[in-house]
């Protein structure tokens, strides 16, 4: 029995060290150098800290839409109402952190402004239905309409139509809450 234990024992070792050294053999990547040291100082080059600084934007607007889901669940069925006191109150909040966002924003990005439909309609037009694609769109041109209103640059504001396809996590697809608008920086 100590004889098989111990054949079994060397067997594994044997094992272990050939994938060991199967596995060291191949070239392994290395990480591109990211920062170049002049003397004592070293700096990040510009594309790292534009990829981070668009990527704090981004985690800090992925919570942001229009209506806010409380005060106001959604836009109305079918429509891109913005109620004028609502949306003052919403950009009291909002504006400013968009405003200094968009100001930060390197050459070639600008804030999208996505909308959302729920999922009562079709997804396209159908006959005489304008689909979600079209409510979405209006929805988000609204309130592109209103940031500039509000002092935000036209130029650095882009729109998109998103329909139903990105239902808010939790809730029914056809729900109120899903008829908003929602915030992303993203290149031009």
């Amino acid at each position: 029995m100590k004889k098989g234990f111990f054949l079994s024992l060397i067997l594994l070792a044997g094992l272990s060290l050939s994938l060991t050294n199967c596995s060291s053999s191949e070239e392994k990547e290395t990480p591109k150098d990211t920062t170049s040291t002049t003397g004592t100082t070293s700096t990040v080059s510009s594309r790292d800290l534009n990829a981070a600084l668009l990527d704090e934007i981004n985690v800090a607007l992925k919570d942001y839409r229009y209506p806010d889901g409380v005060r106001r669940r959604g836009f109305s069925y079918k429509q891109a109402d913005i109620q004028a006191e609502d949306f003052k109150t919403w950009a009291k909040d909002n504006v400013s952190y968009i405003k200094d966002a968009i100001a930060k924003l390197p050459e070639g990005y600008a804030l999208e402004v996505t909308g959302h439909a729920d999922a009562s309609g079709p997804e396209e037009a159908e006959g005489a239905k304008k689909g979600n694609g079209y409510y979405s769109q209006i929805r988000s041109d609204a309130v592109k309409d209103a940031l500039v209103k509000q002092g935000i640059p036209a130029d650095k504001l882009v729109t998109k139509a998103s329909g139903s396809s990105k239902p808010i996590s939790g809730f029914d697809e056809k729900d109120a809450i899903n008829r908003r608008v929602t915030f992303q920086v993203v290149s031009k």
